[in-house]
């Protein structure tokens, strides 16, 4: 990210360390289909260990609710620097991870999960990446209407105001604005995209600390539509 500064990049890392603490680390990959429940696939925020993320609070607790679920996290670097690299081995990841997981497991389910970095990463899976600046890649959101049921981003430098996913308070451009939301519609009825003013990524604004506040404030509701798109377990 070019606007980020070393200090910015502590800040982040500061503001969501207690979180960090108390979550638990989820695998790479997943051994067996879920045959109830679903396949949790969470991509971490910028900074975070890998197989570790704020996120994770939000799978645990659907996991908890929907039994037969698993949780696994996309293994790529999550550095501020060089970020456009960092994202991109993330959605390349990504949808390797997507792609095998539907291919042996064709009736489970997939619940996509990302924040910060991690949410661009999904978006960019789904949607195709075309923000300014990153390589352009396919969006697969028309080959999983049928395998992935949920999606929910938060903090996504990549968010765009105005779209029937959106929720939250924001209404300033981001910070790497999505040129081609149209790619989304086959899974925009599954999606949610949390991003509130003044964040410092999906906002524009000037807060780290709105920025690392997404599970905090929109844990409850987060669990809640994953878990009414599995049918309510």
């Amino acid at each position: 990210m070019t606007r980020l500064s070393s200090s910015v990049a502590a800040s982040i890392t500061a503001s969501l360390a207690l979180t960090l603490f108390n979550c638990g680390h989820v695998s790479a990959a997943a051994s067996n289909c879920t045959t109830s429940g679903a396949h949790i696939i969470v991509a971490r925020e910028s900074g975070a260990p890998n197989g570790v993320s704020v996120m994770n609070l939000v799978a645990e607790e659907v996991a908890a609710k929907c039994s037969g679920s698993d949780i696994a996290g996309v293994p790529y670097p999550a550095d501020f620097s060089p970020y456009v690299e960092s994202e991109g081995y993330g959605v390349g990841n990504l949808t390797e991870m997507v792609l095998d997981y539907q291919e042996s497991c064709p009736d489970s389910k997939i619940v996509l999960m990302g924040y910060s970095q991690g949410a661009q990463v999904t978006a960019d899976f789904l949607c195709g990446t075309s923000e300014s600046g990153f390589p352009e890649t396919e969006a697969y959101g028309t080959s999983m209407t049928d395998t992935v049921a949920a999606v929910v981003l938060m903090g996504d430098p990549s968010f765009v105001t105005g779209l029937t996913w959106d929720n939250g308070t924001a209404e300033n451009v981001s910070y790497f604005p999505r040129l081609d939301t149209a790619a989304c519609d086959p899974v925009a009825d599954k999606m949610i995209s949390y991003c509130d003013t003044n964040d410092y990524y999906c906002d524009q604004g000037t807060s780290i600390v709105v920025h690392a506040n997404y599970v905090t404030k929109y844990h409850s509701e987060a669990v809640d539509f994953v878990v009414d798109l599995l049918g309510g377990c």
